[in-house]
């Protein structure tokens, strides 16, 4: 009988073990990767070249599809604060002329849903907060208020949600402070941001908007062209800096994050060239500087291969690349407090200095 018994629990057993592997089996086929998991996988190790790529700038922007708009807006910058609410200081305190921050020359980083569009021209900034002291902010009404005026002069609204964090990861690395600069509020968070596009008669206005239950704040530009007002200098002025400074100044153009020079820069070059072609003995260090933009690192590496991008042109014209050095400071050496887009510009520059 007992032999009996420990056959069954034997036969039992076996069913069993056959049956959670059949089970196991059926698992495994469930949880099995899909075809679209072995594509992505493939994809992080072979990335596909003929995927379009994710540009994190756009230079264009459809001003097409946006319907012209002949309502009266104001002066600059549009729009007052909702009743209620007042145009605040960074300390608090009403801000002069209706705005927190203005620049004649300033830049917003609008984000269209794919990628940033630099809207560039006279810019301003406002924070706001109740004018009834201890009062709570009531986004609601704000909130309303502003999209409602916006729609009302004729403002389409292009993007509104947040800047995904790969795109805000991607900005960090160009440039950190670009998100207190050039965003209005916090575009990553669960607050949702607003940029809407106005394309009114009398120009093109473009509008940041963004709130929490704290307060909120609005950026507004107004797009204009850069007006160079920084002409090329002759080498005889070069050569007059050089005498009296030991050195000379040059704002010479290249393209961004890059050591390649633009169309305008040629002529300086040109300019550099009949310097050292007409004053044999002379012999210059050529010397890259930067802005604080970006890290520490990537500035230093940036400004010795411009530096070095000028010494070349000029070996190629015929110059003794032995009269020639060519170093680069990063932002090391500043002129000026880089706290405006004009400052800055003063900072990123090349100084032919006497050796």
């Amino acid at each position: 009988m007992k032999k009996l018994s420990f056959l069954l629990v034997i036969i039992v057993f076996t069913i069993s073990c056959k049956s959670d592997k059949k089970v196991e089996e059926k698992n495994e086929e469930v949880i099995a990767p899909t075809t679209e998991d072995v594509e992505i996988k493939q994809e992080a190790k072979e990335p596909n070249t003929d995927k379009p790529k994710d540009e994190l700038f756009t230079d264009n922007f459809d001003w097409t599809v946006i319907p012209v708009s002949s309502v009266h807006i104001g002066e600059f910058p549009y729009m007052s604060p909702p009743k209620g609410f007042f145009v605040k200081t960074k300390q608090g305190k009403p801000a002069k002329d209706g705005m927190t921050k203005f620049s004649e020359f300033g830049k917003l980083m609008m984000y269209t849903g794919e990628a940033f569009y630099n809207a560039e021209g006279k810019m301003a900034k406002m924070l706001y907060g109740m004018a009834e002291k201890g009062k709570a902010f009531n986004k609601l009404i704000f909130d309303k208020s502003v999209d409602d005026y916006l729609e009302s002069i004729g403002a389409e609204l292009i993007f509104k949600g947040s800047v995904p964090r790969k795109k805000m990861y991607a900005l960090d690395k160009i440039d950190p402070m670009a998100q207190s600069d050039y965003i209005v509020g916090r575009a990553y968070n669960s607050d949702p941001i607003r940029h809407y596009a106005l394309n009114h008669k009398s120009g093109k206005i473009m509008f940041q908007v963004w709130s929490n239950k704290y307060g909120a704040e609005v950026g507004v530009v107004e797009l204009e062209d850069f007006v160079q007002t920084i002409k090329a200098p002759t080498a005889s002025e070069m050569k007059e800096d050089i005498d009296t400074n030991g050195k000379a100044i040059l704002n010479i153009n290249f393209d961004t994050d890059k050591a390649s020079l633009k169309p305008d820069a040629l002529e300086i070059i040109d300019n550099i060239f009949i310097l050292l072609d007409t004053n044999p003995d002379l012999k210059l260090s050529i010397e890259g500087h930067t802005d604080n933009t970006g890290t520490d690192e990537r500035n230093k590496e940036l400004s010795k291969q411009r530096a070095n991008t000028v010494m070349y042109a000029l070996a190629g014209k015929g110059i003794d690349i032995s009269r020639l050095k060519a170093e680069g400071f990063g932002s090391e050496k500043q002129m000026v407090v880089n706290d405006s887009d004009e400052n800055k510009a003063k900072n990123r520059r090349v100084e032919l200095v006497k050796m």
